[in-house]
């Protein structure tokens, strides 16, 4: 997959700006912070995934004072296949958000994917200490981008447990009865098992190459594993359907305490063990920085094993975090994709790359 084009149109810093990619593999944005480096690795991963990588809400993505952005790109698929896809969001007369595929207008289902990404934030590196939410999302991005099916029931199971914490308030305020929640738990267990299996099934694909993505790297860990953490055991569909009826029988009454249901997914996690101890609680920064890297490379492979072509990869800033032996590893290992890098300072061990300077009023081209 090859972005040759984008497209932006009051979108952050940018009132009206293209690039025009060509053959380079990799792409180099430098400059100060503050300059709009990262709006433009944010771009594309909107036209990949129709939400910011950044979790902006669609009125802070919109450049001051207007009330619409427009984000555009041209695709090459691995097939030859060329492919123009648009985004248009706006804020006024009412807010709507619309998405493209040769200028035919599809939902933001269809267009997931399309331009497959993987994309490395400075957040990342917090992966395994932050917040469950964060890699819960790491999983769930891959997934939406290989299936439509998935974001489907993703998207139907995160509307469906909103329905049931609704209707546990209202239990728990006296106004509804406890039998109104078994058609709530059958829906709840149904898409929820899914989300699940789904889920675990990618955590044990991406545990076969682990360890040797890790050695690579440096760090000889032999025993580390990938481990999907859920209440249950189940792994068929309906073994984990009627898991999870159970589990919601079993703790509804602390569901309508605290009015949330404390099951499910949503509660999951997953973590990197390594001889049963949890990377987070023995690793060095710079060890857990290794791991990130590996898990980078896997998310690269199982998106192309799964699509049939290579993602388009994009880092921000991610040479401030990394020393010269990963900086290396990491390029050498992507260098047959296509890499779009955001950083502050020119990096020494990057070659053969197209270097874009930005300044506040010009972005010259070198290379």
């Amino acid at each position: 997959m090859r972005l040759q084009h984008l497209s932006l149109e009051k979108f952050r810093s940018y009132d009206a700006r293209t690039f025009d990619f060509g053959d380079a593999n990799t792409h180099v944005f430098v400059g100060p912070n503050g300059i709009g480096k990262t709006n433009i690795l944010e771009a594309i991963s909107l036209l990949s995934l129709t939400k910011s990588c950044q979790k902006a809400e669609e009125a802070d993505i919109i450049a001051w004072g207007e009330d619409y952005y427009r984000v555009k790109g041209q695709v090459l698929t691995g097939d030859k296949e060329q492919k123009n896809l648009e985004l248009v969001s706006q804020i006024s007369p009412r807010k709507q958000k619309a998405c493209f595929i040769n200028d035919v207008k599809v939902s933001a289902g269809e267009m997931v994917g399309t331009l497959p990404t993987v994309i490395f934030l400075p957040r990342d590196l917090e992966l395994f200490n932050g917040s469950p939410g964060n890699r819960r999302h790491f999983l769930d991005q891959l997934l939406c981008q290989v299936s439509p099916q998935y974001l489907q029931t993703l998207v139907q199971y995160q509307k469906i447990l909103k329905q049931r914490n609704a209707l546990l308030r209202k239990i728990s305020d006296g106004v509804a009865r406890k039998t109104d929640l078994a058609i709530w738990d059958e829906k709840t267990a149904e898409t929820g098992a899914v989300v699940m299996l789904r889920r675990l099934e990618l955590c044990e694909m991406l545990q076969c190459t682990f360890g040797q993505e890790l050695k690579a790297l440096g760090e000889d860990w032999e025993g580390a594993r990938i481990v999907y953490e859920r209440k249950g055991q189940a792994r068929d569909f309906e073994s984990a359907k009627s898991e999870m009826m159970d589990l919601l029988s079993h703790f509804q009454s602390r569901d309508i305490i605290l009015q949330s249901t404390t099951i499910g997914p949503h509660r999951d996690d997953w973590k990197v063990l390594v001889d049963d101890r949890d990377i987070s609680t023995f690793a060095s920064r710079g060890q857990q920085r290794t791991a990130i890297i590996a898990l980078l490379f896997l998310e690269v492979s199982y998106l192309e094993l799964q699509r049939g072509e290579k993602p388009v990869v994009l880092l921000d800033d991610v040479f401030s975090e990394l020393d010269d032996n990963h900086q290396s590893a990491l390029l050498e290992s992507l260098d047959d994709h296509q890499v779009l890098i955001s950083t502050t300072h020119i990096p020494s061990n990057v070659h053969g790359a197209r270097l874009w300077e930005m300044e506040k009023e010009v972005l010259s081209i070198k290379g």
